[in-house]
């Protein structure tokens, strides 16, 4: 089944800020963004898809993972994209899963360390931090209009972001570092 807009629940975070963190695999061309959530039970449940994208949640409807197999060099370069830079802090859930979704537009600033997956047109009301390098930007009537991922890091062999996942494991969450700011 296909839907034109992806409902969300918006309230405040209930946990510490969660780490994130865009890896572009070089040798598969494709954008892999790990969401590493604090607690053991954040099991892939279910996700939405569109060519070229998916979004994958835990069982309470949080965002764990994107991958975007669009090789950058399809992504438009946007000379006018820019990262918000006054942002909420949210615990943002999905209420739509499991179903196709139309396809975003891509697009990347010059050096393509930040890509702007856009869902449609519709004026954007709020800007969220949901981990450290991923931002979500909602409409007043609280659906998806952008996911906006920042600080992306090339990666060869997938050696960065299994460094990534080994050092955020829930067993290792007292020994992590937490960057708030995810406009550095």
């Amino acid at each position: 089944m296909s839907q034109t807009s992806v409902k969300l629940r918006i309230t405040a975070p209930a946990e510490l800020f969660v780490s994130g963190r865009g890896f572009y695999q070089l040798e598969e061309s494709a954008l892999y963004v790990q969401i590493a959530r604090p607690s053991t039970d954040s099991r892939f449940f279910s996700y939405l898809e569109a060519p070229d994208l998916r979004l994958d949640f835990d069982r309470a409807g949080r965002l764990l993972f994107i991958e975007v197999c669009a090789g950058r060099h399809t992504w438009q370069v946007d000379e006018q994209l820019t990262v918000p830079t006054s942002l909420g802090y949210a615990d943002i859930r999905w209420l739509d899963f499991r179903s196709q979704i139309p396809p975003p537009s891509l697009s990347t600033s010059r050096d393509r360390t930040t890509l702007c997956i856009r869902f449609g047109d519709r004026p954007i009301s709020h800007s969220y931090a949901i981990a450290d390098t991923v931002i979500v930007q909602t409409t007043e009537d609280s659906c998806l209009a952008r996911i906006i991922i920042t600080d992306i890091k090339d990666d060869l062999a997938g050696q960065d972001i299994a460094a990534f996942r080994k050092a955020n494991r829930p067993d290792n969450a007292s020994d992590r570092k937490f960057d708030i700011n995810p406009c550095d």
